[in-house]
């Protein structure tokens, strides 16, 4: 899953291109993924902003789900298409640099001005936030609104984005999977201080962070987005259940994916 970063420019360039534009180019964007893969490929498009790419094996071919941004797509991105549907994980480094160039494209989840929703059944984000602030940033991080987001639709997931920071709205969104009894505090408190130290380094001045975001279960454990500096790593090295958090969460991947 690729969590594309928001951006200031002009909302009307997210919207799906009209039917007679859209039909040929992704019929022709199917026939260069399936001549690569050897297998048919069902292409379907999307406007979806948390999921750009995904895909479903079939016993006759392959069904995949793009984000319309990849219409424009180059050989180089259509071959890593190709290879991340076969299973090659460091193609998924190209498909994230494309889409982060794209990201004006990629629709808003929600306007801004419309508050979060912080207390769950089992944390109280507002209280987390508050604690972490004290504890780690010396309240430099105070004006940032961290909440549970939307309830996603009660289905398996292939993937599932657990955290991030939106830098244009300068708030910590968190799934709501993880707000069970069964998840550790230690867990949910750093999946927050991810995002705010993100917040806090201002490393997403353009929009959202991907946050520690697990992808399939073959893929390596906090694998870094391009925007995880040295200095931003040295941080988060500080908290010290950083490893037990993303042992906790691998080994708990397929049951937050069920939700």
């Amino acid at each position: 899953m690729f969590d594309a970063p928001a951006s200031g420019r002009d909302p009307a360039r997210s919207r799906l291109p009209s039917r007679e534009d859209a039909l040929p180019r992704a019929a022709d964007l199917a026939r260069r993924v399936s001549a690569l893969l050897g297998l048919p490929v069902h292409l379907r498009l999307t406007d979806n902003r948390a999921t750009l790419v995904s895909y479903r094996r079939l016993p006759d071919g392959v069904r995949l789900r793009l984000h319309h941004l990849f219409l424009d797509a180059p050989d180089p991105v259509v071959r890593a298409l190709a290879l991340y549907v076969a299973g090659d994980t460091a193609a998924r480094e190209v498909l994230e640099a494309f889409s982060h160039a794209h990201q004006g494209r990629v629709r808003r989840e929600r306007k801004p001005g419309a508050p979060l929703r912080t207390r769950g059944r089992c944390f109280d984000l507002k209280a987390v936030h508050a604690r972490l602030d004290a504890a780690y940033f010396d309240g430099r991080v105070q004006g940032v609104e961290v909440g549970w987001a939307r309830r996603p639709p009660r289905r398996t997931r292939r993937t599932i984005h657990l955290g991030g920071y939106d830098a244009r709205l300068r708030e910590v969104r968190v799934h709501p999977a993880l707000d069970r009894p069964t998840v550790p505090a230690f867990v949910v408190d750093f999946i927050v201080f991810h995002a705010l130290l993100h917040a806090d380094l201002a490393t997403a001045p353009t929009g959202q962070d991907d946050g520690p975001d697990l992808h399939e279960a073959h893929d390596a454990a906090g694998r870094c987005a391009a925007e995880h500096t040295p200095a931003f790593l040295a941080r988060e090295a500080a908290f010290p259940l950083r490893e037990a958090a993303w042992r906790w969460l691998l080994e708990n991947l397929s049951s937050l994916r069920r939700g």
